[in-house]
């Protein structure tokens, strides 16, 4: 797996939906118009749990995920490297993707591929989006910590109640909550 758009590498300034354009109605289009949607690998047919699809999910499975985000990169930004971050032990843990695991269990026929791409890239926009929402509700002043005691604790509070709604408190979670 590469890390370089890794969610937990990204600042708040990379993934803040007021940077950056998203039509949530055309990204179907987009994941479906970009070349590593025209070869999505064809998962071996063995039983769950046999070696031979683990080492699949490991190499081409996985290469091709990367080379998804890479080409999501290219066209959105690397704010969409989230769309991975999926709960529990998925490819980045504690996330709050839920339509997403990891290519060994996501990667399967090609349309089903797309449609959880597309659902775990909406996914992953709407929780930033909600994220901002939680922010302007609750306006802190870096400047004025000492003086804002009562409202940084409530925030962080909420804030981390939040984040392990989302994520279930999978392993990894406290990596999301401790980011944003």
């Amino acid at each position: 797996m590469f890390i370089e758009l890794s969610p937990r590498e990204l600042s708040w300034a990379e993934v803040d939906p007021a940077r950056h354009q998203f039509d949530s109605e055309a990204a179907a289009g987009v994941v479906r118009s970009l070349r590593p949607a025209r070869r999505v690998p064809r998962r071996p047919d063995v039983p769950a749990g046999d070696r031979r699809l683990h080492d699949w999910g490991r190499e081409e499975a996985e290469r091709w995920a990367d080379a998804m985000t890479r080409a999501l990169a290219e066209h959105y930004g690397s704010w969409v490297a989230g769309w991975r971050w999926a709960h529990d032990e998925g490819d980045f843990d504690g996330g709050p993707v839920g339509s997403w695991c990891c290519p060994e269990d996501s990667v399967t026929t090609p349309d089903e591929t797309l449609d959880r791409v597309i659902a775990a890239l909406r996914e992953w926009r709407e929780w930033l989006e909600s994220l901002t929402a939680w922010f302007e509700e609750y306006p802190l002043d870096l400047a004025a910590t000492d003086d804002q005691r009562i409202l940084w604790d409530r925030t962080a509070r909420t804030l981390i109640l939040h984040v392990t709604d989302r994520t279930g408190c999978g392993s990894g979670w406290t990596g999301t909550a401790i980011k944003y």
